[in-house]
């Protein structure tokens, strides 16, 4: 028991380097920062819609409403006279001068049970919020129409998302 004694002793008085303090330190503070921004809101101008205008069908083809330029048809597709078409018109409103990014989805319009499928493109898929906190795009589309498609009024939907980038 003695000799556990002395050993404890002769321990305890040994230096504990690892228990020794530094002779140099050093603190300093960080920084830390927060920015709340403007959420992101989108609306859908009233009254507006991609229209694809009259059409008759002869053989399969497309109607094709662009962003700019005239809207066309291809195949055996050809619009009626006096027919008219128009672009979608969406308004993002947000923190101005952030970068934004657009989507949007194709669809399917219907008329009882016939449809076709249509696919769309927005004005830009990215742009910064104007200075106003506000500015508008449009959306164009191409719709597919397959032979001997049925006469009738065809509607539907698809959806719009912006994002902040």
């Amino acid at each position: 028991m003695r000799a556990l004694l002395a050993l404890i002793a002769v321990v305890a008085c040994m230096p504990a380097p690892c228990l020794a303090a530094s002779g140099n330190a050093s603190v300093r503070n960080g920084a830390a920062a927060a920015q709340a921004v403007t959420p992101l809101v989108l609306v859908h101008t009233a009254g507006r819609s991609i229209s694809f205008g009259r059409f008759t069908v002869g053989s399969a083809g497309t109607v094709v409403v662009p962003i700019t330029g005239v809207a066309s048809t291809t195949g055996g597709v050809t619009f009626v006279a006096g027919s008219t078409t128009s672009l979608d018109r969406f308004v993002a409103s947000g923190d101005p001068n952030r970068l934004i990014g657009i989507t949007s989805s194709g669809g399917t319009v219907t008329s009882g049970s016939n449809s076709m499928a249509f696919t769309t493109v927005p004005m830009l898929p990215a742009g910064f919020i104007p200075l106003t906190g506000s500015g508008f795009f449009t959306v164009g589309g191409t719709l597919s129409v397959a032979a001997g498609q049925a006469p009738g009024s065809y509607n539907g939907n698809y959806v719009v998302s912006v994002a902040y980038n």
